[in-house]
Order: structure tokens, then C-alpha cells, then sequence
């Protein structure tokens, strides 16, 4: 219980917050300059 006391914290949470976003973004910039949902695969 301790681990995650140490790295579960606010500050940590809200930057996977932020990850999550900023990736959210990429996805939508890609498939909108692409057409594809992830460019050279699909």
C-alpha cells in the first residue's frame, strides 16, 4: 500500500491526465491530415 501512496499522487494523475490528452490530439491530427487512424498501418 505504500507504492501506491508514493506514486499515485495528485501531480502524477494529473499529468496522465495531460499524456492522455495530448495523445487524444495526435490521434485526431493524424487521422485528419492522413485519413488514416494510425499512419502506414491501418
Amino acid at each position: 500500500m505504500e507504492f501506491v501512496k508514493k506514486f499515485m499522487t495528485e501531480k502524477a494523475e494529473k499529468f496522465n491526465g495531460k499524456a492522455a490528452m495530448l495523445g487524444m490530439f495526435a490521434l485526431i491530427g493524424a487521422y485528419y491530415f492522413t485519413g488514416q487512424i494510425v499512419p502506414g498501418i491501418f
